[in-house]
């Protein structure tokens, strides 16, 4: 898929900006289906990050879209699912769901059915959302 067709139906579904950042982080409104956590946690919580996408989506790839620019098709094994110093989203073709890795110690995942497996496998989560940022107060506003 072409980057500015990957950029433009990020945008369509998540109203991801055209420039290199994405609403929930800092927006006053919250984008359905999206939540966003501490890093840490995250991590130790959710290892197989890569399984789940796998065994939800029946796919070994993600697109992954950092912040230097760099968008590529990259296996899952292959695929930074975390924050390496620069700040990664993560998505399929479809968009169905979306994980972003950020400076700020956060993981936003978006995804009606990501979400509700991460619930499952992780019961925790209500108590690990990222408290920094406008969106969480949002957030608490409409669970």
């Amino acid at each position: 898929m072409d980057y500015d067709l990957l950029l433009l139906r990020l945008n369509a579904k998540w109203n991801w900006s055209l420039a290199f950042s994405w609403i929930p982080m800092t927006g006053d409104e919250k984008i359905p289906h999206t939540e966003i956590y501490q890093a840490a946690p995250f991590e130790e919580a959710i290892p197989q990050i890569a399984e789940l996408l796998e065994a939800l989506f029946n796919s070994r790839s993600v697109y992954d879209v950092a912040e230097d620019g760099n968008v590529q098709v990259r296996s899952l094994d292959d695929c930074s699912l975390y924050y390496d110093g620069l700040e990664h989203l993560c998505t399929n073709e479809e968009g169905e769901f979306m994980l972003y890795f950020s400076h700020e110690d956060s993981v936003t995942v978006g995804g009606e059915k990501l979400l509700a497996e991460i619930h499952k496998v992780w019961p925790a989560h209500k108590n690990n959302f990222w408290v920094d940022g406008p969106t969480y107060k949002l957030l608490m506003k409409h669970p």
